[in-house]
């Protein structure tokens, strides 16, 4: 179980297993627990394979095997994280083992970290100890995100996030009079019809080729009371999903904000008070398709791996590629053995045969990255 917060445990377990192998582990602490590196070769330049420990909670539903029973069945491991990521920790350390007496010029850093699925935290802090620490030098450093593609396409890039709570206080009351109260619910109805138009706004305004348009979708809602079915209540909350497009979360999402803002205030009335709180923001990272780093991973998946159809893409969901782009590292935004369409879903999996091809993947990364084939 390392779903956010609990990520302790397996930081533990991954270290040891390096110590075990011979490979430098480094458990670098971060809020009240450590993110793990694994370092093998010394010097730079630095090739960092970065993912993370945490996973979400398991998905309410019936799992056949149990989210923290792994188990294997039909050519595949069951099991909570084990496509999102934990099949691409597999590889980037089983590849650290191969490369361990490989004479690198420079260094291959696993980079495993903390709450990658809600803050980003984990990065954030490792990033700045490592400029802190000179530990890297971020102008000699590049980096591979080990996020799920399913091995056919090559992610260099990812829209921005950001999570909305909308809370509506109003004036609860009797069902029967509703002329006397502030229904909260009607007023957050109103919002999130209104953020639908906005959407489409976005959509015609700033529309980009390579992500799509934006998107505002309501992910979570709460109001009343299902046992008081004759109470208007004096709250209704929600959350939406935020996914601004580059022309959106440029300059740190300011014109999102902006506009969102005159949104929200086109509802204003009296007798209802609305806040807006905003978590984990993120602005979206992107990296050109002519980089040699670009160039090197779609090589290796065409030509190594044999997947001749693999293409570049983009993606909706964010990860902590950002983080990396935002000092300057050269970064793949994502790809990795598991499967994206399992991820956060009722009986994750991977394939064994993407398992393993996994540590193919990054250890021919890091032998054509560092000039060790031709």
């Amino acid at each position: 179980d390392s779903v956010t917060g609990n990520e302790g445990p397996l930081a533990e377990f991954c270290a040891g297993w390096l110590r075990e192998h011979g490979i430098e582990a480094i458990l670098q602490p971060c809020k009240d627990r450590h993110n793990v590196l694994g370092v093998v070769g010394s010097g730079d330049p630095a090739l960092i394979l970065s993912g993370h420990l945490d996973t979400v909670p398991p998905n309410q539903g019936e799992w056949t095997y149990g989210p923290f029973t792994p188990t294997v069945a039909d050519g595949k491991l069951y099991g909570l994280g084990s496509s999102d990521l934990h099949a691409s920790t597999v590889g980037a350390y089983f590849a650290s083992l191969f490369l361990r007496d490989a004479g690198l010029p420079g260094r291959l850093v696993t980079a495993f970290t903390i709450e990658e699925e809600t803050t980003g935290d984990g990065t954030i802090d490792f990033l700045e100890w490592a400029e802190r620490e000179r530990f890297l030098d971020f102008a000699r450093t590049q980096c591979v995100v080990t996020e799920p593609t399913g091995l056919d396409q090559i992610c260099l890039g990812n829209r921005g996030s950001s999570f909305l709570v909308l809370r509506v206080q109003g004036l609860g009351g009797h069902g029967s009079r509703p002329h006397l109260s502030r229904n909260p619910v009607d007023k957050l109805r109103a919002i999130l019809d209104g953020l639908d138009d906005l959407e489409r706004r976005w959509a015609e305004r700033y529309p980009d080729a390579e992500f799509g348009h934006t998107t505002l979708t309501p992910t979570a809602l709460n109001a009343g009371d299902l046992d008081r079915t004759n109470v208007i209540p004096e709250v209704a909350e929600a959350v939406v999903d935020c996914r601004p497009t580059p022309t959106l979360y440029r300059d740190d999402l300011r014109l999102f904000r902006s506009e969102l803002g005159e949104c929200l205030r086109g509802f204003e009335e009296q007798g209802y008070t609305i806040s807006v709180e905003e978590l984990y923001p993120r602005e979206g990272h992107k990296l050109d398709q002519a980089h040699p780093l670009a160039q090197t991973v779609m090589r290796v998946v065409r030509e190594d791996l044999g997947r001749p159809q693999t293409e570049f893409r983009y993606t909706p969901a964010g990860n902590d590629a950002v983080f990396f782009g935002l000092k300057g590292i050269p970064t793949i935004n994502k790809v990795g053995p598991g499967h994206p369409e399992c991820a956060h879903r009722v009986d994750e999996h991977v394939a064994l045969e993407n398992l393993f091809l996994g540590v193919e993947l990054y250890t021919w990364i890091a032998l054509r990255h560092f000039g060790l084939v031709d």
